[in-house]
């Protein structure tokens, strides 16, 4: 499903059909794959040697660590878009549970969120953020942001843009982050964590105004 959902956005984003294309590669290498933790590092060298020719040029060379990346992520370094990939089939199945996450924290993980869903309830929508690395979702109150915790409404701003019906992009003046919320409502087949890729020139909006996202995706935005 993953694979198949980047090539038809690959299709429908050329701006954004790069790293949709790469990604989707690199899903079907995954396949239905559940390595532990160790296997998980030998998937992100596999990962490495089977997508070199079509890898974007940051990524050509890099050299992943998956342990490195689930202690202490760095998701600016090219090497960490093989050990996320790796490490998410292991995260998705592995019995994880934090003890006492933070809000803004993903509950069996510990990383931080990497987009938001508006998921119909009751008369409106409730808001759930979806985790950088192994995609649970978990509540999070509306209105307040994900990065610094603020609720100040002058300060957290939402924005829609012409051609993006299933979008809002949510930013908070206060520490200058931001995080797209994705509406499946909108747009029922949507995959969280695969749709918010082809959101580059969303992303780009964002970064030319002086906000950052919460946690960058697989493309760096």
């Amino acid at each position: 499903m993953n694979a198949a959902r980047a090539r038809l956005l690959a299709g429908r984003h050329p701006q954004s059909a790069e790293v949709l294309l790469f990604v989707a590669a690199a899903y079907e290498l995954i396949g239905e794959a559940r390595p532990d933790f160790a296997g998980a590092q030998v998937l992100a060298e596999r990962l490495v040697q089977s997508l070199a020719s079509i890898a974007p040029e940051p990524l050509r060379g890099a050299v992943p660590d998956v342990a490195a990346y689930f202690q202490a992520p760095d998701p600016y370094a090219p090497s960490s878009v093989y050990a996320r990939l790796a490490l998410e089939p292991w995260a998705r199945h592995a019995p994880l549970q934090m003890l006492d996450p933070r809000p803004n924290e993903c509950p069996r993980c510990g990383h931080a969120p990497q987009l938001g869903v508006l998921r119909p309830a009751g008369n409106g929508d409730a808001l759930f953020l979806a985790c950088s690395l192994c995609r649970a979702e978990w509540a999070f109150r509306r209105g307040t942001c994900p990065e610094c915790l603020a609720t100040d409404p002058d300060a957290i701003q939402f924005h829609s843009a012409e051609g993006w019906p299933h979008v809002r992009t949510q930013t908070c003046d206060a520490c200058r982050a931001c995080l797209h919320l994705l509406l499946p409502e909108a747009e029922p087949a949507i995959i969280p964590h695969i749709d918010e890729l082809a959101l580059l020139p969303l992303g780009v909006w964002a970064m030319e105004r002086g906000y950052r996202k919460v946690w960058p995706n697989l493309a760096g935005l």
